[in-house]
């Protein structure tokens, strides 16, 4: 299995995951004016950045030599690791969020 694709293909699923849970935000931010759901929009927001940042670091420095794709490739299963456990809680989190 090559971990550096599934980290990628698992924080474009965040991504996405964080678009729909963000639009749920706006939705109850326009019945719901408060401080709590416009924090909520705030941290989901970053937390899209995080994961686009995460692509592009990862990809650049995949990308940057054989010298330093070892190791890329023996820290690959740790981001996919920490990037499967924050899909699984984005899903939960979107899964309440649609309820």
């Amino acid at each position: 299995m090559d971990f550096m694709l599934a980290a990628a293909a698992a924080a474009i699923t965040n991504i996405g995951l964080l678009a729909v849970i963000i639009a749920t935000y706006i939705q109850n931010a326009r019945l719901i004016k408060s401080y709590f759901t416009y924090g909520l929009i705030l941290v989901a927001s970053l937390f899209i950045v995080q994961n686009i940042v995460i692509v592009v670091f990862w990809s650049n420095l995949y990308a940057a030599g054989p010298a330093i794709k070892n190791i890329v490739d023996a820290a690959a299963p740790y981001l996919f690791a920490i990037n499967s456990a924050q899909t699984a809680g984005l899903s939960i989190l979107l899964w309440i969020s649609r309820r």
